[in-house]
């Protein structure tokens, strides 16, 4: 096996053993939230927290992915990167300070009167967090980067067991557990770095200028993709109610399962795509890797959908279980988002960030329009549906941009895939049937019959080896 393939395997090894077992245990939480919040109480949570994942972007322009793709280069100093990239997370911190004033003092958004530090200090270090972690990334620290997983997550984990068994705090110990759970791990990014290192340095304007000429594009694509995965909550919350968005929140956490795997893949990925940038085998690296990747994804979420009932019925407690209904598509969408995402670092190696906010443009246009005609005619199934198909343009026009990576039969096998991921949707929830459910998932299976032979031949060959 070649050497770029060993390190993406490697990599992706690392995160994914030490952070799936903690991604897990977020996961089995969901009935302890189901069962000690109300919708409304889990509706305002998970839109403060979105809230949160749209400013802080905004807020510093995006400089967390500009710091992880130039710490990738020798040739720029670490120092300066981290210097500069301060700057704007403490411009971050002051307009998110001022925005929860604002609020405050005009009653904007009442259901969080009283909550204002609370929020303020997840805001702070969910920000801290994202910086150091994307800079661990860039220093090629996948070690670091596991560990910071796993002690994150047990830490949130203790402390929502503490906050909403022993302590009884409800919402506000909910934000609370949750600030710590950031908190820690941030703790151990900036000793474990040595953060304070690079602290100081002396302002570089060229470096200044290269950094923000490459992150402000990318933030029209995050902002893009915030939209694409947050503005359904926003249209249900506004047209439907708290309790209405805390189901479509809910469901959301099924869906978990598939972005877990994305995003401790993506991890690794992005490190892999960027490094292997103008190769000769670069291209073969990457058809391989996204038709693997696409293969096992439409595989699991096919399987999901399959089980998403049985799957609702043990995690969603109380009123919180009619959620299930709008799994299928979310999970439809986490399918097609894994692609996207798998694309990106290809764009970022390429630092094509106007290709990667051309694709946010056009999927924020379709998911605002569909959101909005959606929700006002079926409900918030509509908001589900809508999230599925935005999903489907932000992939269409980032494979443009990409260029020539697969041939026409791998995108036919890709979109014929995805189509049966959408029959099987509909027919799960409108026309219930065990038989054409799963009938479905053998569709699925077959069509990636060879790419899913092939890869346990590769990994059966490994095991052999050791």
């Amino acid at each position: 096996m070649n050497n770029q393939y060993k390190y993406l395997m490697k990599n992706t090894g690392i995160l994914t053993l030490s952070n799936f077992s903690s991604k897990i245990l977020v996961f089995l939480l969901v009935p302890l939230y189901t069962s000690t919040l109300t919708t409304s109480e889990y509706g305002i949570y998970d839109l403060v927290l979105s809230t949160i994942q749209l400013l802080f972007p905004l807020l510093t322009l995006n400089i967390a992915d500009g710091v992880m793709r130039f710490s990738m280069e020798k040739s720029h100093e670490k120092n300066e990167i981290i210097s500069i990239a301060t700057i704007y997370v403490a411009g971050g911190i002051l307009g998110g300070s001022l925005l929860l004033v604002v609020n405050r003092l005009f009653g904007i958004w009442k259901d969080i009167e009283g909550m204002e530090i609370l929020i303020l200090l997840y805001y702070i270090f969910y920000m801290l967090n994202q910086l150091l972690l994307q800079f661990a990334k860039g220093q090629e620290r996948i070690k670091d980067l596991g560990i910071a997983g796993i002690v994150g997550t047990v830490s949130m984990l203790l402390f929502n067991l503490f906050f909403l068994c022993v302590t009884k705090s409800g919402l506000k110990g909910f934000f609370a557990a949750n600030i710590l759970g950031q908190a820690i791990p941030t703790i151990y990014y900036f000793f474990r770095l040595r953060i304070w290192e690079y602290i100081g340095a002396s302002f570089n304007r060229q470096l200044h200028m290269e950094l923000i000429a490459y992150s402000f594009p990318l933030l029209f694509s995050t902002l893009g993709w915030w939209i694409n995965n947050t503005a359904d909550k926003y249209v249900v919350f506004f047209l439907c109610g708290a309790a209405a968005n805390g189901l479509l929140s809910i469901a959301y956490k099924i869906p978990s399962i598939l972005n877990t795997f994305q995003s401790i893949f993506i991890q690794a990925w992005q490190v892999s795509a960027i490094r292997e940038y103008g190769t000769a085998e670069a291209k073969i690296f990457y058809k391989s890797a996204f038709l693997y990747s696409n293969a096992c994804m439409c595989v699991m979420c096919s399987g999901l959908i399959a089980m998403s009932k049985i799957i609702a019925k043990i995690l969603f407690a109380n009123e919180f279980y009619s959620a299930w209904v709008y799994v299928p598509f979310l999970l439809v969408s986490s399918a097609v988002n894994a692609a996207s995402g798998f694309l990106g670092p290809i764009l970022s190696a390429e630092k094509k960030s106007k290709e990667m906010a051309k694709s946010a443009v056009y999927g924020v246009l379709a998911n605002i329009i569909l959101n909005l005609c959606l929700v006002i005619g079926i409900g918030v199934q509509g908001a589900a549906l809508a999230t599925a198909i935005s999903s489907l343009v932000i992939f269409y026009v980032r494979k443009k941009a990409v260029g020539t990576i697969l041939s026409a039969g791998d995108y036919r096998l890709i979109y014929c895939a995805w189509s049966v991921l959408f029959i099987e949707s509909a027919l799960e929830i409108w026309l219930p049937c065990s038989f054409t459910t799963w009938f479905c998932v053998l569709v699925i299976l077959i069509l990636y019959r060879k790419v899913i032979f092939y890869g346990l031949k590769i990994i059966r060959g490994r095991f052999k080896k050791i």
